[in-house]
């Protein structure tokens, strides 16, 4: 009886020892924000064990894609992992992080922004609770611009965009753009369609900051503005 008592003493102290770990994205914010150019676009997952200590039980969880806008195995591609920090792991030699790529092909078939989201799921070793900032998903957001991908960006000063900011039209001059996008800064669509007269008619976007891509025959247009 004396035996399992310790025993069970034994393990309750383990889990209270281990009870202020806390596993997840090394990052404060609710999403993450590349380019499509950019080699080291991926998310890092970190263990933070109690005390700067080394970890003495497995520790993760695995780790998901889920499409939005951008789709798997198009936009980008990642294969589903299970990423567990074993015992000895600490933050001394930098064994308690990991990145995962998120693996973005370079494509010429559409540009501005795409988005997707990184979900960790069936925790090892911790509870829901113990994940970072209490935050099981990581919102993704790529801008594909379009560089050297076949769809050369335009410098800004070869046209001009005007008035900035604007309350009804954007007008372009010295691009000639065709179609174009209107993205907010959470990498949301919220206008598209075909350039009239090279204008276009933002007076039904709401007052704010806005991110315009459109497609001319010399290059992408890429550019903020101001919608009030």
């Amino acid at each position: 009886m004396k035996k399992a008592l310790l025993i069970i003493a034994v393990v309750f102290a383990g889990m209270a020892a281990q009870a202020q770990i806390k596993y997840g994205f090394n990052n404060p914010l609710s999403y993450d924000n590349w380019n499509n150019n950019d080699p080291d676009a991926g998310v890092e997952i970190v263990v933070w064990t109690p005390n700067n200590d080394t970890l003495r039980m497995d520790v993760g969880s695995d780790v998901t894609a889920i499409d939005g806008s951008a789709r798997n195995g198009i936009e980008y591609n990642f294969t589903p992992k299970k990423c567990i920090f074993g015992d000895g792991t600490n933050i001394y030699d930098e064994s308690n992080r990991r990145v995962f790529s998120y693996n973005l092909p370079p494509n010429t078939t559409f540009f501005g922004t795409h988005d997707f989201y990184i979900k960790l799921t069936n925790p090892v070793g911790i509870l829901a609770s113990d994940f970072l900032n209490e935050r099981d998903l990581m919102h993704v957001i790529i801008d594909y611009d379009g560089t050297n991908v076949g769809i050369g960006k335009l410098d800004v000063h070869s046209y001009r965009l005007y008035p900035i900011p604007t309350s009804s039209r954007l007008f372009i001059e010295g691009a000639n753009p065709t179609v174009f996008k209107v993205y907010d800064l959470s990498g949301r669509l919220v206008k598209e369609g075909d350039v009239m007269q090279n204008s276009i008619d933002v007076s039904d976007l709401n007052n704010g900051l806005y991110v315009l891509y459109a497609m001319a025959e010399n290059g992408l247009i890429v550019q903020k503005f101001l919608k009030q």
